[in-house]
């Protein structure tokens, strides 16, 4: 599929997937970057008290995205996000925060941490709640933010 933008009253409508793999990339390292500089100039924010599993719901972008880079990259948190979020079609792109999601999982992995994104169900549905405690009781952990 052949990309064009499309844009209204200065918004840009559509998402390129790789613009945004390479967004979420690029936060990673401002995440990873920003930590070591805290602990140079000792705020140690890795020898604070961490979390190690977060629930994040509304994952996808904006403070849901950026909560999850720092639990994950920046405290090596297990993670678990809820968004709804479209995925690509064959004339159409996906939602921006599809493919947040995807490259957020797949650097997760890359890197060994846990993490678990649910595109398709509202955050804020009973199936979410019920889904985000069937993980918790599987994985035997409690969520600590």
């Amino acid at each position: 599929m052949i990309l064009k933008p499309m844009v209204r009253n200065n918004i840009c409508m559509n998402a390129h997937p790789e613009g945004c793999r390479t967004e979420v990339r690029l936060q990673v390292e401002r995440v990873k970057a920003f930590c070591d500089r805290l602990t140079n100039v000792n705020k140690n924010v890795r020898g604070t008290p961490k979390p190690a599993h977060v629930l994040v719901i509304g994952c996808s972008t904006g403070y849901g995205l950026a909560s999850r880079l720092v639990a994950a990259f920046g405290y090596g948190a297990d993670t678990v996000g809820f968004s709804y979020e479209k995925e690509p079609i064959d004339t159409k792109p996906a939602t921006p925060g599809w493919y947040f999601n995807q490259e957020f999982d797949a650097l997760a992995a890359k890197t060994g941490l846990f993490a678990q994104t649910f595109s398709d169900i509202d955050a804020f549905s009973h199936a979410a709640k019920d889904k985000a405690i069937e993980i918790a009781r599987n994985q035997g952990f409690q969520y600590d933010l």
